[in-house]
């Protein structure tokens, strides 16, 4: 099981990172020929989710982020890390207007944590997750939702669960840990496909995996991690 702790500065003498037993996750190796090559980003979108095999989802995900479409968001990135996106006028255009989408605030904040954000567009013949996240060469394709007070917590659980098996949730609506405790561990148990949730408290993120939710000493564990201060 999976409990990772950063802060805003990673690399910092506060930081925190308790990693217990990670899951294997497929890594990101580069090939000769990518396996989509010619097809576009939403057939491959749609294509992933019938693959079989983690390997092949894999696949896919590196010929996303490999994708000639993709652009950097200079607004939104780091020296270290970037946002990418589709059609970056759009964001642009979002930004003269004063609108801030929570999708761009989340990926912000992943950057802040060392990853690499591809921003995916939403297709409407096909579900699709918001990311695909890069970082130690290891691909995620995480749905990002945000707990902003309209939706309870396992509702945004179960409606993410739709798109991936990982989620990064930006918690703004609540500082009621117990509450959040209590809701990740019903996330988990009824959705049997959840395997990572990705919290973020500010810029400081928590990841938490499926062993870690359903283990006897997770309520203290929680509790001495969301209420720890720099």
């Amino acid at each position: 099981m999976e409990i990772v702790v950063t802060y805003e500065n990673p690399n910092s003498e506060d930081s925190i990172q308790d990693n217990i037993v990670a899951e294997s996750v497929g890594e990101y190796r580069p090939t000769e020929k990518p396996p989509y090559a010619g097809t576009s980003i939403n057939k491959a979108i749609k294509d992933y989710y019938a693959c079989p095999t983690n390997k092949e989802k894999v696949s896919v995900l590196q010929w996303i982020v490999e994708n000639p479409e993709f652009q950097v968001l200079k607004r939104y990135s780091t020296p270290e890390n970037a946002v990418y996106g589709l059609n970056i006028s759009q964001y642009d255009d979002i930004l003269l207007s004063g609108e801030m989408p929570k999708n761009l605030v989340i990926a912000q904040k992943l950057v802040v944590n060392k990853f690499d954000v591809f921003l995916l567009s939403n297709p409407t013949s096909t579900k699709s997750a918001d990311f695909v996240l890069r970082q130690n060469n290891k691909l995620y394709y995480v749905e990002g939702k945000t707990l902003d007070g309209k939706n309870s917590l396992d509702h945004l659980i179960e409606k993410g669960c739709e798109q991936s098996n990982r989620l990064v949730i930006d918690i703004i609506g609540t500082k009621n840990a117990r509450y959040l405790k209590k809701e990740i561990q019903c996330g988990f148990e009824s959705n049997s496909s959840l395997q990572y949730l990705f919290l973020f408290k500010g810029k400081r993120l928590i990841v938490i995996d499926r062993d870690a939710a359903l283990a006897n000493d997770f309520e203290n564990t929680f509790l001495k991690l969301w209420n720890k201060r720099k």
